[in-house]
């Protein structure tokens, strides 16, 4: 199992962790990781591994086997011994894009009060599909509340509300 260091400490751009195992892709799997995993139309967070005297560039984060989360090498090289801590890093402005296209687009899913049916997060722009049957017909309408809910600096956390999910009307 694979600690989710990036749950409780979203802006962490560096900490250490132990290497525990090592997939048949070539992959990293670390005790801890701040690496955030693809899912949920997000793509994997890169960065790199620092041991020793050596370094790893990390292309992207996977889920791997049970609640692994396995970082994959940019390219074919020699992986961290199992067993050895390493150093990882964060591509810190590729993630903190990441954090931004998520935040708006659940921004966007509070003024637009239907099911969201899909979406994909991408570094300068993000999609969400709704269940939407017929457009909406005020569309400068959507982004002064969209405007609104940016003026007022709402607290932003990872954490899912005891109740139903209200929406602001």
């Amino acid at each position: 199992m694979t600690d989710l260091l990036f749950r409780s400490e979203p802006y962490l751009r560096e900490s250490a962790a132990t290497v525990t195992a090592h997939t048949p892709e070539g992959g990293v799997v670390l005790d801890q990781t701040i690496f955030y995993a693809t899912g949920g139309g997000q793509p994997g967070d890169s960065g790199s591994l620092v041991w020793d005297d050596h370094s790893m560039p990390i292309a992207t984060t996977i889920k791997g086997e049970g609640d692994q989360i396995v970082l994959l090498p940019a390219q074919a090289t020699p992986l961290p011994p199992v067993g050895i801590t390493v150093t990882q890093t964060l591509d810190w402005d590729r993630r903190h894009r990441h954090m931004r296209v998520h935040t708006a687009l659940h921004l966007l899913s509070v003024v637009i009060p239907l099911p969201v049916t899909g979406g994909s997060i991408g570094v300068d722009k993000g999609r969400l599909d709704f269940d939407m049957p017929e457009t909406l017909a005020d569309k400068d309408a959507l982004i002064l509340r969209l405007n609104d809910l940016i003026f007022h600096l709402l607290e932003i956390n990872h954490r899912l509300p005891a109740g139903p999910l209200q929406r602001i009307s």
